[in-house]
């Protein structure tokens, strides 16, 4: 199918080289790059909703703000040291 479409002139002389580089035709780089576009998937079907397990404390309360920047930062530390294989 034909079509015109317009493509501002830097996009237009960079997708040309990009072509030559590549040996194809200027049309075969665009239907490349539509294909890949159109193969993505949208934004609302990206936005999946998923269930989280409810995990039942067997201390249950509250932390406090301070106590869980502690613990997160705790968390990170430890995992950093087994990717480093410190433990």
């Amino acid at each position: 199918m034909r079509t015109t479409v317009t493509i501002p002139d830097q996009l237009f002389r960079l997708a040309k080289s990009r072509a030559a580089l590549e040996g194809v035709p200027l049309h075969v780089l665009i239907e490349k790059g539509l294909t890949l576009v159109l193969a993505c998937p949208t934004l609302a079907e990206s936005r999946q909703r998923v269930e989280f397990p409810i995990l039942r404390s067997k201390q249950p309360g509250s932390l406090s703000a301070a106590e869980l920047l502690r613990l997160e930062s705790q968390s990170q530390l430890d995992e950093d040291a087994q990717h480093a294989g410190l433990v």
